[in-house]
């Protein structure tokens, strides 16, 4: 995996958990809490966290050091 391809996983992923929230503010707004909202939480978390775990990796291959 090349560094263009891990920097667009990351971008990805969290424009993903960005339109996650957006659908779990929208829903809990028109509906309120129910089962898409708190799937959607679920899945932007999800997103989030896989990209900042990305984002550490990258940076410390960037930095030269071995991933943990």
């Amino acid at each position: 995996m090349n560094s263009k391809n891990f920097i667009l996983q990351i971008v990805f992923n969290y424009i993903m958990s960005i339109v996650f929230i957006w659908f779990t503010i929208n829903s809990v707004g028109t509906e309120g809490w129910g089962l898409f909202p708190i799937l959607f939480v679920l899945f932007a978390t999800s997103d989030f966290v896989r990209a900042s775990r990305l984002l550490e990796i990258y940076l410390q291959i960037k930095k030269g050091d071995k991933p943990k």
